[in-house]
């Protein structure tokens, strides 16, 4: 690394380019190339045209995205941060949203800004490097203790704790069907005491706060993430905020599902069947919280279940892929492509060409993916990457699921997808979709000046 203000010798590639064993490295390295006629010839009759959908649709849009940011507090400290997660609920009622243009070619300023005024958001507040919260003895412990009263303090009734996130989250483990499974909604198992180690630890849901029985620490339902794991002391912890924040999109999505089961016992299946989740990247949860993802499989299922025993179709849950190895293959290939077609993709087709993987696992996401990936090219030629819920319980049986999920006859409203897609398409961004758009319009942390405005309130409140 050089030294402030130090500059580096313009000449000093040439040891690079002049190295044999540089060469010789480079000549034996293999990489991913357009496909040839003949593949592309059989990658385009994986393609099916896009049935009309004349149904009716939801008629409300539930769109959620995050941001995060890393706030300084004093540059002459280093790495002296507080950490910001905002994440953006965005309600759009698709008759308000048909109704924008009137017939016009411009826009209705009033009706969007409607439609801003059906958006909120939360804010979380972690201590981050060279913080200290509360009475916590360290960066993790208070990290923990902030993640754990977030979830505790966001309520959709704020009176009853049992609509907090913090009670979803308890939902959901009582689902889990690993070692550290607990069908008990009220308790979730630990696999192991942050402080000492000790492993299967019972925390209840309740508002006390609760110890370790062997080393007497403190310990939270929210530990189940293991995030704190991802925490360090004199270290960004841009990769924990990064953690929380894809987590939390999708909690907040079964949040909403339990809230409207729970409050609505005899008429939930008429409201879930008349909205569709926008969720900003894939139906998938990474790193040391993806255990959850087969409880959300579970869990819609069983909630499915009963809606298909009303008749009606499943919840929809629509995640949209803006960036990735997925879309960017999608892009070099599209110009082979006709418009208005879908492909349901196959594993097989994935480890050949775009993961580029000669000993690629058995299912690709097993162990992340709540959802199945689609390519879709809209009459309008715009390229869209998506994912929708599995209609299934779980992946016990790997050869059935596997290929079960990639037949696109399993999924039941998948041109209802299709349609919400093609109306909702916009040009703000390539490939955009107008409710990802503006939940990420009013999520997203800015770097100038939204980052700034956040540096100095951390300043002046500290």
């Amino acid at each position: 690394m050089p030294y402030i203000n130090e500059y580096a010798d313009k000449s000093s590639h040439n040891d690079i380019v002049n190295n044999p064993d540089i060469k010789d490295f480079l000549s034996n390295c293999k990489y991913m190339f357009e496909p040839s006629d003949c593949e592309v010839e059989a990658i385009k009759n994986k393609f099916v045209k896009v049935q009309e959908y004349i149904e009716k649709l939801p008629d409300n849009v539930i769109s959620i995205d995050g941001s995060n940011y890393e706030a300084s507090i004093r540059k002459d400290i280093p790495y002296t941060r507080i950490g910001y997660v905002k994440i953006g609920n965005l309600l759009i009622k698709r008759d308000m949203f048909k109704s924008l243009q009137n017939g016009s070619r411009f826009v209705d300023p009033f009706k969007v800004a409607e439609i801003k005024n059906n958006n909120s958001s939360i804010i979380f507040v972690f201590p981050s490097s060279n913080i200290r919260f509360s009475d916590e003895k360290s960066v993790r412990d208070g990290f923990r203790k902030a993640l754990d009263d977030s979830l505790y303090n966001y309520r959709s009734n704020p009176a009853d704790e049992k609509t907090s996130l913090r009670s979803t989250l308890f939902k959901l483990s009582s689902y889990r069907r690993d070692s550290y499974g607990n069908e008990n909604p009220d308790v979730i198992k630990l696999h192991k005491c942050p402080n000492c180690k000790a492993e299967n630890i019972e925390v209840k849901n309740i508002p006390e706060q609760q110890y370790c029985p062997e080393c007497k620490g403190k310990i939270y339902a929210s530990d189940c993430l293991r995030i704190w794991e991802e925490v360090g002391d004199n270290i960004s912890n841009q990769s924990a905020l990064t953690r929380f924040m894809n987590v939390i999109e999708h909690l907040f999505v079964i949040h909403y599902i339990r809230v409207i089961v729970d409050g609505n016992p005899n008429d939930f299946v008429d409201v879930l069947q008349n909205v569709c989740f926008f969720v900003d990247g894939p139906l998938a949860i990474f790193g040391t919280c993806a255990w959850i993802h087969s409880c959300i499989m579970e869990y819609l299922n069983e909630i499915n279940t009963i809606m298909k025993s009303y008749g009606k179709s499943n919840i929809m849950i629509l995640g949209l892929l803006k960036t990735g190895d997925v879309c960017d293959y999608f892009q070099l290939i599209s110009k082979y492509i006709p418009d208005g077609v879908i492909y349901c993709l196959q594993d097989d087709l994935r480890y050949k060409y775009i993961n580029y993987n000669d000993n690629p696992p058995e299912i690709f996401g097993a162990e992340t993916y709540y959802g199945q990936d689609f390519l879709y090219k809209t009459q309008s030629g715009r390229n869209f990457v998506f994912t929708v819920p599995y209609p299934f319980k779980d992946k016990h049986n790997k050869r059935e699921f596997k290929n079960n999920k990639s037949e696109l006859v399993n999924y039941k409203n998948i041109w209802a997808y299709t349609k919400l897609i093609q109306d909702f398409e916009c040009d703000l961004y390539q490939n955009a979709v107008v409710p990802i758009a503006l939940a990420h319009k009013y999520t997203a942390i800015s770097l100038e000046p939204g980052s700034k405005v956040l540096d100095l309130l951390s300043k002046s409140e500290m």
